[in-house]
């Protein structure tokens, strides 16, 4: 009712502003605004007898709109606060663009006749703020949320000590390592529902896509010899190259089976209402 009455003000507005005017070309032009909409009010009909069976539909369809709309833009405000949280931190977070890192480990490994450690150090991410919004829609008559972002690249660098004993044989290697990510996309589709007990939201599915276009790996160190060095740097690379394709799926639907639980908690306070406006 709030989002009609929004509208019978707005058209008051129009009518109480066309005195200067003929009246034609003041139906035309709100005609013309309404039509940006989607929406067909024929409003040259006021003229004649009023359908109040239409003009229902019509304000109907309008209201759906303007909701759609709203939790269209909730949506986008908050991946939007999200992004501040990415540059500034919160209470539970450390900003995390550019997150630093001092120190991380160290990790210890043994198995039959190895034993090895390793320490990473000066880890530093960047480029997580630069995400890309680029489609949320949702559809208030089937209850389901569609959210598309892109992040345009991604970089990951650090430095590390490793050392390891097999059989006989001592190794120790110190280097660098970075990782960088081209363009990453991650669609996210909703459907939602609502329970018996109070018509309370509860989530239907949830499917979490992830396409990597690209990574580059480079490490250095590992070695005393630089051809040896390139020549493991770009073993590395191939092989995260085949890992990526190849189970890049399967990160998004442990994301979905991590995450379904989660949102159904944060859904259990609201009801389809809260969302409608």
């Amino acid at each position: 009712m709030k989002n009609i009455c929004l509208v019978l003000l707005i058209a008051s507005a129009y009518v109480g502003a066309a005195v200067p005017y003929e009246s034609e070309q003041v139906i035309d032009h709100v005609e013309g605004k309404l039509s940006e909409s989607h929406f067909d009010l024929n409003l040259k009909s006021l003229t004649t007898e009023p359908n109040d069976e239409q003009f229902a539909t019509d304000l109907e369809a309008l209201e759906n709109s303007v909701s759609r709309s709203l939790l269209e833009d909730l949506i986008i405000n908050l991946l939007e606060v999200f992004r501040d949280i990415v540059i500034n931190g919160n209470d539970f977070l450390p900003p995390l663009d550019p997150l630093v890192i001092d120190q991380v480990g160290p990790f210890e490994l043994s198995v039959t006749g190895v034993r090895a450690s390793a320490t990473i150090r000066d880890i530093r991410a960047e480029g997580l703020r630069w995400y890309v919004i680029d489609r949320v829609s949702f559809n208030p008559i089937r209850l389901t949320v569609s959210v598309h972002v892109t992040q345009p690249w991604f970089s990951l660098s650090c430095r590390y000590n490793t050392q390891a004993r097999i059989l006989l044989v001592r190794h120790r290697a110190a280097g660098n390592f970075r990782l960088f990510v081209h363009r990453i996309e991650v669609g996210v589709d909703v459907r939602l529902g609502t329970n018996l007990l109070g018509g309370y939201l509860t989530l239907r599915e949830l499917n979490i896509k992830i396409d990597i276009h690209d990574t580059l790996v480079h490490v250095d160190g590992m070695t005393g010899s630089r051809l040896i060095n390139r020549f493991i740097s770009n073993l590395v690379q191939n092989i995260s190259q085949d890992l990526v394709q190849k189970h890049v799926d399967s990160v998004g639907d442990i994301l979905s089976s991590v995450l379904f639980d989660v949102i159904n908690e944060v859904l259990k306070d609201y009801t389809i209402n809260d969302i409608l406006g």
